[in-house]
């Protein structure tokens, strides 16, 4: 017991050396931004409204409620501040690495061997990404339950009952609802079961196989229906023509070399990058062949030797089996690979490396300062490189710019590191890797839009209109791309067209707040304020309880004149937002001022003044306040 503690205590404070750099980290603008620094349900921080979201809320392909109220409670106790982020995320590896210790000392009563996979899991630079990288925190949290579930499973397995099967049900749900890769545990349990746990050893094969599917059918069932939702929110959101889009040969191939390239990464962990990009052409034939030569081989090889070395069953088919749901067969994203990925899958390695070595060992009854003093170093090096690699992840240029150091041909991180160079304020030489981005990627949409962004901003606007018009040539339907084109058009003063194309933009994403603002003040500025006022109207009518609707509906009716149908529109936005945001309730009490009703003003204003105060919008609770003064110096003049 003393050598357990004191294991867990020295695993605990390695892993702390290797990962404490995070806290020096910041956000990064590659997903950061849109699930956590830029994200409105967010960045407000914990409340009943917040975690309602965060239930019933679909992001980008999957669900994971769990993992968005983690970063609600990082947001409630560290603000916007990195260090307290990353440090949670570091927390949580921790935990991971005494746990999987725990279990697997627990499981098979080996010590040492048990510790080196922990202290592979923990230190090996592989998992950086999963840990530094804030909105990786599904992985850590995930693989969290993911443990406790195995831990809950053991326990069950040693004394069958329906409280003890519930609760692993409990943890495994959990786990899905921090990223649904974990659709694979059920296999895992399968695989522990024959190895080191030793299920259903009286049974032969065949019926050893199926009594293991049938107890863990309820699970199984769990994980089916977690892939057909995720398969229908990636449908809603749009992601299945991506997933389509990349033909099955090519996507069997990368599935091949992937497989083969994270061993060679668990043993050579060199130029990791946050992205590695698909070969336009694919892997050549000779290479895949090759590869998957050398994974039926080893496969036959486990297969071969599983009576005498149960281990490598179980280690091996961990590693094959957690992968499949990320491994590409159905792809999404640019990646070819990602570290990511591997967080949970590498431990099936680490668990053949480690008890392999324990077996050399033991048949060379080599001195035991001898496997001490290599294991040891192995350690400290990739301890060293884990800390390197950390340091990349200090800010969004250092990333990106690395990540563009080990690869080739990597369009998204020209386009990423050209985002970090606008930030800022290096204009031209991020024109000069979008432009690469787009050399790379003649097809690359998001790289097309920055730099026209760009040029725009640098008063190039006829060459940003050229690259916002070959965007929409290959996504006719993309709303950012199209509300930045009416942008340019409006500064060239072609308003008619700058209107169609924010109309266009809120034809694809109706709650594009940034299309219908860029629409009101193109049509003010062009004194076409009936046209606008046509499309916000329809806009009105498929969404009736948009309250931007009406509320830039009235101020319109406003501009026009017609105040009485002004009125109408502005306590229609009024009642739509229950009275909680301030601006429509501020014109509103602007308009009944100039219809001289002063008591209505007054009170709407009021009413505008504690909105804003609950919003934190002290740029406008000035402006209310003096407005308020106005209409009761004129009440008390009548």
């Amino acid at each position: 017991m003393f050598r357990t503690a004191l294991i867990c205590i020295v695993l605990a404070a390695a892993t702390f050396v290797a990962f404490e750099g995070v806290r020096n980290c910041d956000f990064v603008n590659y997903d950061d931004d849109l699930h956590v620094t830029n994200n409105e349900h967010i960045k407000g921080g914990l409340s009943f409204e917040s975690a309602w979201w965060a239930l019933t809320a679909w992001r980008q392909e999957y669900w994971h409620p769990l993992t968005s109220m983690s970063h609600l409670v990082d947001i409630a106790i560290f603000g916007m501040k990195p260090a307290g982020h990353h440090l949670v995320s570091a927390g949580f590896h921790i935990a991971n690495v005494i746990l999987l210790f725990l279990i697997l000392k627990t499981m098979t009563g080996e010590l040492w061997p048990s510790a080196l996979v922990a202290a592979l899991f923990g230190l090996h630079p592989l998992a950086v990404e999963s840990v530094a990288w804030v909105v990786e925190r599904k992985n850590v949290l995930s693989t969290f339950f993911a443990f406790l579930t195995i831990w809950a499973y053991s326990r069950y397995a040693q004394k069958p009952g329906g409280r003890r099967y519930l609760l692993v049900a409990a943890l495994f749900v959990a786990g899905l609802a921090s990223k649904p890769m974990l659709v694979t545990l059920p296999f895992v349990l399968i695989l522990l079961d024959y190895w080191p746990i030793g299920r259903f050893e009286n049974l032969n094969g065949r019926q050893w196989f199926w009594r293991a599917i049938i107890d863990k059918s309820p699970l199984l069932a769990i994980s089916a229906a977690i892939c057909v939702v995720t398969y229908f929110a990636a449908l809603s959101v749009g992601t299945m023509s991506d997933m389509v889009s990349l033909p099955l040969g090519f996507r069997v191939s990368n599935v091949m070399m992937s497989y083969v390239r994270y061993i060679g990464k668990v043993f050579y962990p060199a130029s990791l990058a946050v992205l590695y990009p698909l070969g336009a052409s694919g892997c050549p034939l000779w290479k895949v062949i090759l590869y998957v030569v050398l994974l039926l081989t080893l496969t036959t090889a486990v297969i071969i030797e599983r009576h005498r070395h149960g281990f490598l069953l179980t280690g091996w088919f961990w590693y094959l089996g957690t992968l499949v749901p990320v491994i590409g067969l159905v792809q999404v994203g640019a990646q070819a690979m990602a570290d990511r990925y591997t967080y949970l899958p590498d431990i099936g390695i680490y668990i053949i490396v480690a008890w392999l070595a324990g077996e050399a060992v033991a048949k060379l009854r080599l001195p035991k300062a001898i496997p001490a003093i290599t294991g040891a170093v192995i350690l400290i090096v990739l301890l060293l490189i884990t800390r390197t690699q950390i340091g990349y992840w200090k800010n969004s240029e250092s990333l990106f710019r690395h990540a563009l150091d080990v690869t080739q041909n990597n369009c998204v991180m020209h386009n990423n590191y050209g985002e970090a160079l606008r930030c800022a304020g290096r204009l031209d030489e991020a024109i000069e890797h979008y432009r690469q981005a787009i050399e790379i990627d003649p097809l690359y949409v998001e790289a097309r839009n920055n730099l026209g962004c760009v040029l725009r901003n640098k008063g190039l606007v006829t060459e940003a209109v050229a690259e916002f018009e070959a965007a929409l040539q290959v996504k006719p339907d993309d709303a950012m791309v199209r509300n930045n084109y009416g942008v340019a058009l409006a500064v060239m003063r072609r308003y008619d067209e700058a209107i169609e194309q924010f109309s266009r933009a809120l034809a694809v994403d109706p709650l594009f707040s940034s299309a219908l603002n860029n629409l009101y003040k193109a049509g003010v500025e062009s004194g076409k304020l009936d046209k606008v006022l046509d499309v916000i109207l329809s806009l009105q009518v498929k969404d009736p309880n948009n309250f931007e609707f009406y509320q830039k509906a009235g101020l319109l009716y406003g501009i026009k004149g017609d105040m009485n149908t002004a009125i109408v529109q502005l306590e229609k936005a009024c009642r739509l937002s229950d009275y909680k945001v301030a601006e429509p309730i501020a014109f509103l009490s602007q308009a009944y001022a100039s219809k001289k009703d002063m008591k209505r003003a007054i009170d709407t204003a009021q009413k505008a003044i504690e909105a804003a105060q609950k919003e934190n919008r002290d740029d406008i609770v000035t402006q209310l306040r003096t407005s308020l003064e106005s209409y009761q110096r004129a009440m008390k003049g009548n």
